[in-house]
């Protein structure tokens, strides 16, 4: 019998060439997993880049640095990398065609499903999600294919966006999760039991919690914080540090969660001050502000 595979899952790195105000953090990371045992795969959900939507050289720069992990390797795009869900709540760019290939042309695919020892690992495009386009019904497609042919292995469901902050049923349409008009795609299969573990980044929090039967999992972001104090976000029961988490994938997966000393813990609460996606917008602008402060990587 097979040993269950070793998955590293990272989250929200938030690379890139031109603004690499986080990149300390991945060659902390990169050091870190040198130290530990392998992984047999490793799983990124989504934010790859800092600003993808604005500025494509970040996603090569993010594809670059993957190729760098010391295992194989597949990603799921966040809104960062291709734009948030339509219709626009904060004032981001809005997933399109263009954005969507940017991605395609440097990470090949953005749904896809892998299978190891005992489980079927499915990568989702929850940015898609409510678009109309046609990448959207593809993907429902695939993602019903890919559940019934499983032959007996678990499922697994790897995607940015958390399907819900506390209950499937929630009915508030807020950018931390799917929207409820986007939910039946995946809570159809959870009803009929059919998806055993659902993994997301997106929030920077870390958190392990059954929800109606189904076990969610937040993956903690890798390139920064924002204080769990900061006025106009709320408590969502997490834990707010950078770090990452390994996966021993057995009947019930084994999680060890990793928050090495060296990571740094960058704290963006005062750029979130005004709720709004413009935290990046004045400072990773070509034209605004710090001409010449970061050398070229």
């Amino acid at each position: 019998m097979s040993a269950p595979a070793r998955l590293l899952l990272l989250s929200d790195i938030h690379l890139s060439r031109k603004r690499p105000y986080f990149h300390a953090n991945w060659e902390l990371m990169l050091r870190a997993i040198a130290q530990m045992p392998a992984p047999d795969l490793v799983i990124v959900t989504g934010d790859l880049a800092l600003d993808g939507p604005s500025r494509e050289d970040d996603l090569a720069f993010a594809r670059a640095q993957l190729d760098r992990l010391p295992a194989p390797w597949h990603a799921v795009p966040g809104n960062h990398d291709v734009g948030g869900n339509p219709p626009d709540a904060r004032g981001e760019h809005v997933v399109d065609e263009a954005l969507r290939d940017a991605w395609l042309r440097h990470f090949a695919n953005d749904f896809w499903s892998v299978d190891v020892p005992g489980w079927r690992l499915i990568g989702l495009d929850s940015l898609i999600c409510g678009s109309g386009m046609a990448a959207e019904a593809k993907q429902a497609d695939f993602l019903d294919a890919a559940i019934t042919s499983a032959q007996g292995r678990r499922i697994a469901v790897f995607m940015h966006k958390p399907l819900c902050q506390h209950d499937v049923l929630e009915t508030e349409m807020s950018t931390t999760c799917w929207f409820p008009s986007t939910r039946e795609l995946l809570q159809r299969h959870v009803r009929e039991g059919r998806i055993q573990l659902l993994v997301s980044g997106h929030l920077h929090e870390a958190r392990d919690r059954n929800v109606s039967g189904t076990r969610h999992l937040w993956l903690p972001g890798l390139a920064f914080v924002s204080d769990p104090a900061c006025e106009w976000q709320g408590s969502r029961g997490g834990r707010r540090r950078v770090g990452f988490v390994t996966a021993v994938m057995d009947a019930s997966p084994v999680l060890s969660w990793h928050e090495p000393n060296a990571l740094l813990n960058i704290d963006i609460g005062n750029w979130l001050r005004t709720g709004g996606i413009g935290l990046y917008k004045p400072l990773a602008s070509e034209d605004q502000p710090y001409p010449g402060l970061f050398p070229t990587l």
